[in-house]
């Protein structure tokens, strides 16, 4: 999972109001088996080793860790790739891919020291969600 602070609606993401969208994948054995042994290993549609299923974030646990750092999520919808026809769609079943919305709270309450160590979790869940080399060079500008 890759946060990016960009300008968007109310603003930066530091800034009351402002929008954080995060694609990730669920931590579901269906997730296990399509997102890493299927799409890794059997049907090589993203190279071996792109997917690291500790790092894998059920949609509840993100919005925990979001909650917890200031943030009120505000959607949460599936999404399913489709290989044959190279294309994304969304979907209500978070079982495989999802994407959440959550806003940057107007009150910033002083974090408990049990929210201290969600953010270290929040640092370890940084992972890459795309294998386009182009896109990720794109993102770290």
């Amino acid at each position: 999972m890759k946060i990016l602070d960009v300008g968007c609606g109310g603003g930066l993401l530091t800034e009351p109001g402002g929008s954080l969208f995060i694609t990730t994948i669920n931590k579901t054995q269906l997730s296990y088996a399509l997102g890493i042994v299927f799409s890794e290993q059997i049907a090589g549609i993203v190279p071996k080793g792109t997917h690291t299923w500790e790092k894998f974030v059920s949609p509840e646990k993100l919005e925990s860790i979001l909650e917890s750092n200031g943030l009120s999520v505000q959607t949460v919808a599936g999404m399913l790739y489709n290989p044959f026809s190279g294309y994304w769609h969304w979907s209500e079943n978070t079982s495989l891919n999802y994407a959440a919305h959550a806003l940057k709270s107007s009150m910033q309450k002083h974090p408990a020291p049990a929210e201290f160590a969600l953010k270290e979790e929040t640092e370890e869940l940084r992972i890459e969600t795309s294998t386009n080399s182009g896109v990720h060079e794109a993102l770290k500008k």
